[in-house]
Order: C-alpha cells, then structure tokens, then sequence
C-alpha cells in the first residue's frame, strides 16, 4: 500500500460538528452528506481568516470509552490561518499539532471499507500512529459528488 509521509507545522481548523457524533459500524456515517452540505451554504461564509485555497478537512476523534461506545466525534473543517473568538455557539474551531503525517490515497466510493483496509495496513507494518484522532482531507481538484474520487487518509506519527 502506498503512502506518503510529511512534515507539518500546526494547522488551525474551524467548522462545525455532527452533533451526537457517529457510532462505527452504522448508519451514521449517511449524515455526513447533509452535515458538509450545511456546513459549506450557512457555516463558511462566516468564518473569518480562511486559508486560500481553502482546504477541507474531516476529522475524526475518538472518545476516550471508544473501545466500549464506539463512539466518535466527527467534525467539517475549513482550514484557517489562526485561531479566533467566535459568538457564534456552533462553530468549533481545532488545532492539529505540528509533525510527521503519514497519508494513504483512498477513494471516496467505498469509504469505511478503504478506512478499513488502511488501518490494517498499519497494524500489519506496526507503523506507530496516534490513536486519538485521523483526518479526511479533501482535495481541491475532485468532484464528491461523483463516482471516482481521491482523499487522503492521515494520520500523526508517534516519535
């Protein structure tokens, strides 16, 4: 499997998130259409001191009880220059830590099995990762709404 490793400063994010969060192995992961479609036509034109071009990420924190709840946070994020003070209660802004990111190519069509497929990968290879979040990063030249399209799984590396 083929995957690239880069280095990375600390990077700001604001966005809003999936309220309730998502559940593995469900159907949650359907309302992540309507959360994006939400986020881009209320949420963006909002968010002060965005990065251009605009770079897309979701991310994915696993809560602390994942292992018995199986539960996540999910969040869709515009990423931003620098933090800033918002008055608006729904918009979270998050800060990925600098370091060394290792990143798959997968396809967006079948998702948790590609997900899948990576994370056993890394298990196989014993690469060290950190288990506490990963990250969906959506690139700027493909089209989600059709059949076919690339993003990057990510993911930080442990020293």
């Amino acid at each position: 499997m083929k995957y690239v490793i880069n280095e990375y400063p600390t990077r700001y994010y604001a966005g809003i998130e999936l309220i309730g969060g998502l559940s593995a192995n469900s159907d949650d992961y359907q309302k992540i259409p309507k959360l994006w479609d939400d986020f881009k036509e209320v949420y963006l034109p909002d968010i002060p001191k965005q990065k251009r071009p605009k770079n897309f990420i979701g991310l994915e924190i696993y809560r602390i009880d994942f292992m018995e709840s199986k539960k996540m946070d999910y969040f869709a994020l515009v990423e931003i220059n620098d933090l800033f003070e918002c008055n608006d209660d729904e918009i979270v802004t998050k800060k990925l830590p600098k370091g060394r990111y290792i990143s798959f190519t997968i396809s967006n069509d079948d998702l948790l099995n590609e997900v899948e497929r990576v994370y056993k990968f890394i298990e196989e290879e014993r690469i060290n990762i950190h288990l506490g979040f990963d990250v969906k990063e959506y690139l700027s030249d493909q089209n989600y709404r059709n059949f076919g399209a690339k993003l990057l799984l990510t993911f930080k590396l442990e020293d």
